[in-house]
């Protein structure tokens, strides 16, 4: 009878130690949204620009007063684990009788090892070196009252010239890559202004390392057949003042 006794304390007691080992629930975790632990994005490509709006650490440049292009007002840049983001507000161009400018087309570049010295050269900036392009001849407005959806036909090219070269200098080369369903986009006009953000996979600029890159974009519109620079951010009051803006890479 006592050995039996001494048997029921002992499953008690481990019972008792299962239980207190047991986390308590706290009534301020939250639920995991994300249970195949993907890296979640943090912004969505989508037309609202409220999640911009809630970034802390966000790279930002506007052109400041006396720019010499000043279409593009304001330009943001994040990036989170898998994707870089690039928001920018644009200014449409009167351009006299052909009313109002109704194509963009438009160019991000991007300094992947966020080295000056390597890659391309531009006469848009003091410090470049960008190894990867992005382009789309049909730019970001549908017309002038609505964004079109870029992502299919956004161009990917990679500067393979020779280092501190204009890529339409002599020495200078890109090469387009063949990358499909790697950028996405979407946007809105109102009082003749563009809103637009992209997204585009680190993977595809090589730049999937934690660090830092550098980006610059350009806007033309197609007043002269060679397209006319409208837009240019980051830049101060003449071409050629500053280099690219910094992103974080986490």
């Amino acid at each position: 009878m006592k050995k039996t006794f001494l048997t029921i304390l002992t499953v008690i007691a481990m019972v008792s130690m299962v239980a207190a080992c047991k986390k308590t629930p706290n009534p301020n975790d939250k639920p995991n949204d994300n249970p195949n632990d993907e890296p979640a994005e943090v912004v969505t490509i989508d037309g609202n620009f409220a999640d911009w709006a809630a970034l802390k650490d966000v790279a930002s440049a506007e052109p400041g007063e006396d720019a010499a292009y000043p279409g593009l007002l304001l330009m943001k840049a994040v990036a989170d684990e898998t994707n870089i983001y690039v928001y920018f507000e644009y200014e449409l161009q009167d351009l006299g009788d052909m009313g109002i400018q109704a194509a963009a087309p438009f160019e991000i570049f991007v300094n992947s090892d966020n080295n000056a010295l390597t890659g391309g050269a531009s006469w848009l900036w003091s410090e470049v070196g960008y190894e990867y392009m992005l382009e789309s001849e049909s730019g970001f407005l549908a017309s002038a009252t609505a964004v079109r959806d870029m992502g299919e036909d956004i161009g990917l090219y990679l500067f393979d010239g020779v280092d501190g070269v204009e890529a339409w200098g002599e020495g200078g080369h890109l090469t387009q890559q063949e990358v499909t369903a790697f950028c996405e986009s979407a946007g809105t006009v109102k009082n003749n202004i563009a809103t637009v953000e992209v997204s585009f996979l680190r993977s595809v600029v090589n730049a999937t390392k934690k660090g830092t890159v550098a980006i610059g974009i350009v806007t033309y519109d197609l007043s002269d057949p060679n397209w006319h620079t409208s837009g240019v951010l980051p830049l101060g009051v003449s071409a050629g003042e500053v280099g690219l803006l910094e992103v974080t890479l986490p």
